[in-house]
């Protein structure tokens, strides 16, 4: 330590001691005695900014407000906000059911129903829950049976539509286009000639066609029909496969 350093430092304590004795001859003159501790039971009074109002606010009343009302202060043209009117769920109109069945397809992975819009002349393939697409949109397809489907409406009215292979033909049970079991049903014996040898008349059909031939054309008909099924399942498994 040099002899700067010792002189700052003896200067430093000299200072300290000058101020301590200072206070003690302050501090013996009687400098602080008249502060002292307040009684616990008393409590200082409360003013100025401190104050805290006790009393409840009041609201004035509501006819007081009425100009803000009517000239909202946040709106720019200062005029009230209209009330929208609240929104009323649209009808949906449903337009009748016109489609044809022309196809069922039921398998343990596939559950497939193929109708014809007979408006527009065009074929389509639903499954449970898909709507109908176009006008008929309002009906979806509910459930499907072997030989027919039921559709259902917003309305919760059911309608349902028999399995045909040509207009104005209904599937005879012994020729359900059902899948796989409907591609090893035997085939569809040809009706009987009636008593006397006079032919019989089947919707859909020239009135003079032999029997045999209206009995081979129909299971030709079923037979197509079959295989355009097998085709259709076939085609939707393989895509459940690549999705898988």
């Amino acid at each position: 330590m040099n002899a700067r350093t010792a002189r700052l430092i003896t200067m430093s304590l000299a200072g300290a001691c000058g101020v301590m004795a200072l206070a003690g001859v302050l501090a013996w003159m009687g400098a602080g005695r008249g502060y002292g501790w307040l009684p616990e039971t008393e409590a200082p009074p409360v003013t100025g900014v401190g104050h805290i109002d006790t009393d409840a606010v009041v609201m004035p009343p509501d006819s007081e407000f009425a100009e803000v009302r009517q000239r909202p202060i946040f709106n720019e043209d200062r005029k009230p906000t209209p009330i929208a009117e609240p929104v009323k769920d649209e009808i949906v109109q449903v337009v009748p059911l016109n489609i044809t069945l022309t196809g069922v397809v039921l398998t343990p992975d596939v559950k497939l129903a193929m109708v014809r819009d007979n408006a527009k002349n065009e074929a389509v393939s639903l499954r449970i829950g898909m709507p109908l697409p176009g006008e008929q949109q309002g009906w979806t397809l509910a459930e499907i049976r072997s030989r027919s489907v039921v559709f259902k409406n917003p309305q919760d009215e059911t309608s349902e539509v028999e399995l045909e292979v040509a207009p104005g033909l209904t599937v005879p049970p012994s020729a359900k286009p059902t899948a796989p079991a409907a591609a090893n049903a035997a085939p569809v014996p040809p009706p009987a000639p009636p008593p006397g040898g006079v032919p019989t008349t089947v919707p859909g059909q020239p009135p003079g066609q032999p029997p045999a031939d209206r009995a081979a054309e129909l299971q030709h008909r079923i037979e197509e029909r079959r295989r355009e099924m097998r085709e259709q399942a076939e085609k939707l498994r393989q895509q459940q496969e690549q999705v898988k």
